[in-house]
């Protein structure tokens, strides 16, 4: 019974031993490009829009976060068609979805 308990024992140890070990994850290949999306000035430029138009924002901003880059890009779209943006806004606009484009370019 003693020489199963040490059996299953060292036999854990040597597991245990050698879970790290392993192929460790290096770069992306050459031809992957990994480009994050930046969408922080998004929230702030719209802080004092209408809720309709926070409600495209928030959409916009859970597309991105989900990675759902093309309904990202239709929502940038909708806000970019909005006739009361100010130049800043259309500016946080236009360099979100150019982003996007590039993103969805790869």
């Amino acid at each position: 019974m003693k020489f199963l308990h040490w059996t299953f024992g060292l036999l854990l140890a040597g597991m245990l031993a050698f879970a790290g070990c392993g192929k460790s994850e290096g770069p992306a290949p050459a031809g992957v490009s990994v480009q994050a999306i930046d969408a922080t000035k998004l929230r702030p430029a719209f802080e004092a829009a209408s809720p309709q138009t926070k409600a495209i924002v928030d959409d916009v901003m859970m597309s991105i976060q989900g990675s759902a880059f093309e309904k990202a890009l239709a929502g940038s779209d909708k806000l970019a068609g909005l006739p009361d943006l100010t130049e800043a806004q259309k500016k946080v606009v236009a360099d979100l979805s150019a982003q996007l484009k590039k993103k969805l370019d790869q």
